[in-house]
């Protein structure tokens, strides 16, 4: 099927849409960088072969997910009809990502901190969702992505409680029990959840066996607070499941007094959950300089209450003034036209990492790989290729890997080449320079071509 797809790129679909490259894809629906515009903007375009009678409701619920609005949310920019070659197919336009979960879990487990920056993410999409009657339907680290340095939950499953899943593909881990009777459902977001959970901490989305003969008996070694959210998102019975405001209280800390604290201290806190982010992603970035661009807020989260009206957006919290920093679990007070009994609701606080007398390491020296005029020009959009790179306590690059090859052999053996001479600055852990591990993701253009390292460890 990869070669009944790729045959498809350059063509020009529905008169403005040039497809760049396959970016992956099954039996029944492929996704495509592409671009379109004046000027030229970079999108993710999604085919998908639906039956006469399910098409029109799957454009229907893309024309519903076009509509919302949330920062974490992944646009929705068009949707339509088109013909490929003899066949009649549905495509959705959307921003494109970055990079998303399912290729960074395989290389290495999430952290704590950088869990809960995406825990609260999601949760901040789900209770946006539910407010408004709706809800996600297909979550799961493939659906959780990068665009620049924000999270964001892809839009076009999202539908309405009790409907049906319309693709061919067969229920799994990630789907609740109940999905085959039930229907989609915000309970069954929940159980997605937590299988997620227990994916990015674990690099397993496995749970065991026995998992319609009670609930689930999870490994202790699932750090907290997340062990006992995992364990309230699966429950069998989706009626005992936690809801997100449930999961959302349980990542509050304790009520405090409120009490003044230095503005220098405020945005510490604040640029961390910065750091967070690129954490996860590593660094990389697409050149999407033409995609539509979220709403953004003044604050970390947005209120865990559901809005009034389905189709509008959600009102932001006012803006901290600079003489008194926010507060964690401080209450907003009500925005003029908003409603008393909506504006009361705690916002959850901004993630952030603890600071410590331990050091990072950094790149001292890097070498690009060299690339012919003649290579470059056969690259259609990006070519990328990821390298895991063993460094020992002196800075030198001791061993290194493909982690990920890309579609060529050639280009992944000039970046694994190139990663061999690279030269860092080791980490600091309690004054003593040790071994750490890196991942260097190296994307060939045709005209440059661009590395983003990260450590991964310590």
């Amino acid at each position: 099927m990869i070669d009944a797809w790729k045959q498809w790129e350059g063509e020009v679909v529905d008169g403005r849409f040039r497809l760049l490259q396959f970016l992956g894809g099954s039996d029944h629906s492929a996704v495509f960088l592409a671009e379109y515009g004046q000027p030229l903007q970079k999108i993710a375009l999604k085919f998908v072969d639906a039956s006469s009678t399910t098409s029109q409701l799957l454009l229907s619920r893309w024309e519903r997910a076009a509509k919302l609005s949330h920062r974490h949310l992944l646009a929705v920019l068009h949707s339509g009809r088109c013909q490929l070659g003899r066949s009649t197919m549905l495509y959705v336009v959307t921003e494109l990502a970055q990079e998303s979960l399912s290729q960074i879990v395989p290389l290495r487990a999430l952290t704590p901190p950088e869990t809960e920056y995406m825990l609260r993410s999601v949760l901040e999409v789900l209770a946006y969702l539910h407010g408004q009657g709706l809800a996600h339907g297909r979550l799961k680290p493939g659906n959780i992505m990068a665009v620049n340095e924000e999270l964001k939950i892809s839009a076009d499953a999202i539908c309405r409680p009790g409907e049906k899943r319309l693709s061919q593909d067969q229920p799994t881990v990630y789907d609740p029990p109940e999905i085959t009777t039930s229907g989609l459902s915000p309970a069954g977001d929940v159980w997605s959840l937590g299988i997620t959970l227990v994916e990015v901490l674990n690099q397993r989305a496995s749970v065991g066996d026995g998992i319609r003969q009670g609930d689930l008996a999870l490994p202790e070694s699932l750090p907290p607070p997340f062990l006992e959210i995992v364990r309230q998102c699966l429950r069998l019975d989706p009626q005992r499941r936690w809801t997100v405001p449930d999961i959302a209280a349980r990542l509050l800390p304790p009520p405090a007094p409120p009490k003044r604290r230095p503005l220098a201290r405020y945005v510490l806190a604040a640029a961390a959950v910065g750091v967070v982010v690129v954490g996860i992603f590593a660094g990389s970035r697409y050149s999407n300089h033409g995609s539509q661009s979220p709403p953004t807020t003044p604050t970390t989260a947005e209120r865990l209450s559901p809005q009034k009206n389905p189709e509008s957006h959600p009102v932001p919290p006012p803006a901290v003034p600079r003489s008194e920093p926010s507060v964690p679990n401080q209450i907003h007070p009500p925005v003029a036209g908003e409603d008393k009994a909506s504006a009361a609701v705690p916002t959850l606080p901004p993630a952030h990492k603890t600071l410590s007398a331990n050091t990072r390491g950094t790149v001292l020296e890097q070498v690009m790989p060299s690339v012919s005029r003649q290579s470059r020009d056969t690259i259609t959009g990006k070519v990328r290729v990821s390298v895991k790179v063993a460094v020992d306590p002196s800075g030198k690059v001791a061993r290194a890997s493909l982690a990920s090859t890309g579609p060529s052999r050639y280009f992944a053996k000039l970046a694994l080449d190139a990663s061999h001479r690279w030269k860092f600055a080791p980490p600091q852990v309690n004054g003593q320079s040790v071994a750490s591990e890196w991942i260097l993701r190296f994307q060939f253009g045709r005209q440059t071509t661009e590395v983003h390292p990260a450590q991964t460890s310590p």
